[in-house]
């Protein structure tokens, strides 16, 4: 079996960079390459001298490489940056958004002050599944001290409703929605019991166990616990972490149990025969009305919760020790009693995030700090601080500095190697915008004794030598870094090492969005060192925690999006992956209501367009010119009626041109696109510099047109759907051919709807008589059935529904569930299944390329939830304006559907657009 590679954490130390290796090995290397020249390799050797000083240097950067990466990372107080490292705390990156019922409730008690539990059920349809996929009703159960002030406070449940209602809205998710919270009321239960204690143990503290076990049972609390609890309890750290962030602590999942819907006397009796000190449980009874008592569950009605009040007069739970009973009911009871109550609730423990992090502390090293070798050499050789005497003839002095200035080739190398070391932030920093723009560092000599004699840059520049050692941008300084590193090579590594931080997350950023945006909205003749994709894997990296915390996350409908200004977070992600920088919900058509951004068409404008031809080097040129001598010289531009195709190739400098008009004195700028045969004068100017920077503010302004308008709006088609109270449901069968058997009287609600369709399949029809069995149809259904073949019928329509009861799925016998569209016509409940329309606009210049729409909408598939049906539309400009005619005030309508039940008149409007057929 092949071993997988790994590494190891406790590594061997590289012995092949200790000095006596290093020294015997650059001895042999020079003996081999040099033999015949160097015979002497003694201690006295200045050339083994030069060697064993260098071979020393080099176990210092291996002593420096081999800190602990903690320690080469921290700065000089000791901190790692976490922002340039893209270190996020397990609470940033680990924890998510909410996404599942239980992250929702565990959301709800964590945000929201006196709750006492909370449940999220889904709607559920046996008869037609997935039609209500993604629609929930939430129960809130208040605590004790709020359940007593509701009972006479109607507008504290309100505010309440409201409360839980925008803590959803936040926080909700693609497809879902939650019409319906129901404040519970709590349910009064009574108990009678007897109990056996041992004698042996205080019974004023058994007997408020006891009392602490019952309320477990009736009303189990939610805590909240520590992260080191967890932990010992057997949770790893992603366990812990997972869902979404909470404040108060962790909640664990064993605690969000289901809605109780019966109390049962016998759970009860258990949990109290478990108190330390219970000898035997005589007897327990329960009541929901304080006066009549057995040991049968009590069922809860709808719309209640059970709860039991200790300090009730109608609970009696008598104890027993030594056969005598204990009056235990003082101070010293309920003293003990409200202590355990609160240790049991564990409301107060806060989320460990705002203790002191020391996983980011280190010692410092300052790692690239660099001595000078030649500190270390013999003081004849003239290296040092001391210099060579300035006796020495001029001959010996010139030595001196040659061998100095030999040394430097070496020490470069040495002195750039700890620069590289040293800035191993900046090397993997996202930060582009405020560290070296460069992954290969380098440092200046400035501790080499008397350097500045032998620095040409210093020498020429006139500056003292304190003053150039403090200029950042002397040219020493500057062609370091140009030799270093090009702007091709820095764009291939730092793009490789962003891409190895991405892949710490598990994701891949496809480069093709940001490549084509950089092809056809980057300024021309202009280069950059940090180019658009570094920029954009930049942001990607600095938000990461946010992004993927809301990839599925829709928007507030409580709010309006043009007010607030803010995307979903399921928006802002495929916005970053597909590169659209839109800072604004403003509708995509609003930049051509812009005037530094019209489109217009200035000039006078003639049927037939004027058509001129001029002679140029041979050449004869056609073109059509709208532009009179007095506009010449002016900012305006005049692309006549152009196609919008005009957006995708005018921002190519290849479909311009500019030539001389001598007898007018002006210079024409001429656009032509592909399939054009004639050349179209859009600028004149009266010299060549000026008709250069228009073609340039003329392609910079259809490149803002573009980047402006580029975006997406997306269609959720759960919120057309009626809320689930409405008259707007019904139902039919049909049978083989498409015939329809029997459809549904009159519309009723979505619960209706269901009871109808549970007594119509739980019906033994084949056991009526033909005609009963009409009779009783009747009255809730059209019976499609003539009296010829009423008996035929019959029995087709129960054999029908005896199909679909048993689970029949085929395509027919089938029912078919519809919903009222409110223009008399229905539409299916498919068609409000998880589903989304993506529309999108078609003439921003990337989005006219057939294969970055494909590309798109493969995208936006591929990040969107697997059980969505999404569907795309592409519009124009008119068709984009008529739809955001309707969209907006839709959205802006959407609280009046879910708070008021009314239907939003924009609704049907939007239905009649989804409805359409796309156009190919």
């Amino acid at each position: 079996m092949k071993v997988p590679l790994q590494i190891a954490r406790d590594k061997n130390r590289d012995t092949s960079l200790e000095f006596s290796t290093l020294r015997a090995e650059a001895l042999s290397i020079v003996q081999e390459l040099s033999g015949h020249v160097w015979t002497d390799y003694n201690l006295h050797d200045p050339g083994v001298t030069l060697l064993e000083q260098l071979c020393f240097a080099l176990t210092d950067l291996a002593y420096k490489t081999d800190f602990p990466v903690n320690e080469i990372l921290a700065d000089e107080h000791g901190r790692i940056s976490a922002r340039h490292n893209v270190f996020f705390s397990k609470a940033e990156i680990l924890n998510g958004g909410a996404v599942t019922v239980a992250d929702f409730r565990k959301l709800l008690l964590d945000q929201i002050e006196h709750l006492g539990n909370v449940w999220i059920e889904p709607v559920l349809s046996k008869y037609t599944p997935g039609v209500s996929k993604g629609m929930y009703r939430v129960y809130v159960q208040p605590d004790d001290m709020l359940t007593k002030e509701l009972e006479t406070n109607r507008v504290a449940g309100e505010k309440l409703i409201a409360t839980v209602r925008n803590c959803l809205m936040r926080n909700r998710n693609l497809g879902e929605n939650f019409e319906e919270i129901t404040i519970l009321k709590a349910q009064h239960i009574s108990i009678k019991a007897s109990v056996i204690v041992d004698a042996q143990h205080p019974v004023k503290e058994t007997l408020a166990y006891i009392c602490n076990a019952i309320e477990e049972v009736v009303h189990p609390p939610v805590r909240f616990i520590s992260e080191s609890e967890l932990l010992e309890a057997g949770y790893t750290t992603e366990e812990v972490y997972q869902g979404p962030l909470l404040t108060r602590g962790f909640i664990p999942d064993e605690d969000l149990r289901e809605r109780k819907q019966q109390i049962d006397p016998s759970e009860m009796v258990k949990a109290i025969s478990q108190v330390a000190g219970v000898i035997q449980v005589k007897y327990l009874h329960v009541s929901a009305d304080g006066v009549n008592f057995s040991n049968r569950p009590v069922i809860i009605q709808p719309g209640y919760y059970p709860y039991v009040d200790i300090t009730d007069g109608s609970n009696d739970i008598g104890i027993y020790s030594d056969q005598f009973e204990q009056h235990s009911r003082d101070a010293v009871f309920w003293n003990v009693f409200r202590k355990i109550r609160e240790m049991r609730q564990r409301h107060y423990t806060a989320q460990e995030r705002g203790l002191a992090d020391h996983s980011l502390e280190a010692a410092y090293r300052n790692s690239s700090q660099y001595y000078s070798l030649q500190h270390f050499l013999p003081m004849i050789y003239g290296t040092g601080e001391e210099e060579i005497s300035h006796r020495e003839t001029p001959q010996r002095q010139a030595q001196a500095k040659q061998l100095k200035a030999y040394l430097l080739f070496f020490e470069q190398l040495l002195a750039d190697y700890l620069a590289q070391l040293g800035n191993l932030s900046n090397l993997f920093s996202p930060d582009v915008k405020n560290i070296p723009a460069t992954t290969y560092f380098s440092q200046p000599l400035y501790d080499v004794p008397h350097v500045s004699q032998l620095l040409k840059a210093f020498t020429e520049s006139g500056q003292s030598w304190e003053a150039f050692k403090k200029d950042k941008s002397n040219e020493y300084i500057t062609t370091l870094q140009r030799i270093s590193e090009g702007d091709a090579l820095y764009q291939q590594r730092k793009i490789r090492i962003f891409d190895h931080l991405l892949a710490r997350f598990n994701i891949v950023a496809p480069r093709y969005p940001v490549n084509l945006y950089d092809m056809l909205y980057h300024p021309p003749d202009e280069k950059e060192r940090i180019n658009c994709e570094l920029h954009w894997k930049a942001e990607l990296l600095q938000q990461m925690p946010v992004l993927l915390r809301g990839k599925i996350q829709s928007f507030n409908y409580l709010q309006d999006p043009q007010a607030t200004g803010a995307f979903s977070g399921y928006q802002q992600w495929l916005y970053r992956l597909l590169h659209i920088k839109r800072e604004t919900t403003q509708p995509l058509t609003a930049v051509f209501d812009q005037e530094y951004l019209d489109m217009r068409v200035t000039g006078n404008w003639h049927p037939v367009p004027i058509a001129r031809n001029l002679h140029i080097n041979g050449e004869h040129i056609w073109f059509n010119d709208d532009i009179t001598d007095d506009a010449a010289g002016t900012k305006k531009f005049y692309f006549g009626h152009q196609p919008v195709s005009l957006l995708k190739y005018g921002t190519d400098t290849t479909h311009y041109r500019i030539i001389e008009d001598e007898a007018k004195g002006h210079f024409i700028v001429l656009y032509k696109a592909p399939g054009q045969h004639t050349w179209h004068a859009v600028a004149k100017h009266f010299d060549r510099p000026a008709a250069v920077e228009a073609l340039h503010h003329m392609i910079r302004h259809l490149q803002d047109i573009s980047t402006a308008s580029e975006g997406f709006y997306i269609v959720e088609h759960a919120l057309l759907k009626p809320t689930l109270r409405m008259r707007s449901y019904g139902f039919r069968l049909l049978s083989y051919g498409k015939r329809a058997l029997l459809e549904q009287r009159t519309m009723c609600s979505f619960d209706e709807r269901e009871q109808l369709l549970k007594q119509l399949m739980e019906t033994d029809w084949a056991q009526l008589a033909p005609a009963d069995m009409y009779q009783q149809l009747i009255r809730d259904y059209y019976v499609h059935t003539q009296p010829s073949t009423l008996d035929a019928d019959m029995e087709e329509l129960a054999y029908a529904i005896g199909l679909i009861a048993t689970g029949h799925y085929a395509a027919y016998p089938r029912l078919e569930c519809y919903v009222d569209s409110g223009n008399g016509q229905a539409l299916p409940d498919t068609f409000y299944k998880p589903s989304l329309t993506i529309v999108l606009p078609s003439w921003p210049a990337r989005f006219q390329y057939a294969e970055f729409r494909k590309f798109t909408e493969d995208l936006i598939r591929e990040q969107t939830p697997v059980y969505f049906k999404v569907s795309f539309r592409w519009l124009g400009i008119a068709e984009m304006r008529q739809f955001e005619g309707i969209y907006f005030p839709w959205l802006k309508a959407l609280p009046d559907l879910y708070l008021q039940n009314i239907i939003p008149p924009q609704r049907l409007s939007m239905l009649d657009f989804l409805s359409k057929p796309k156009k190919p």
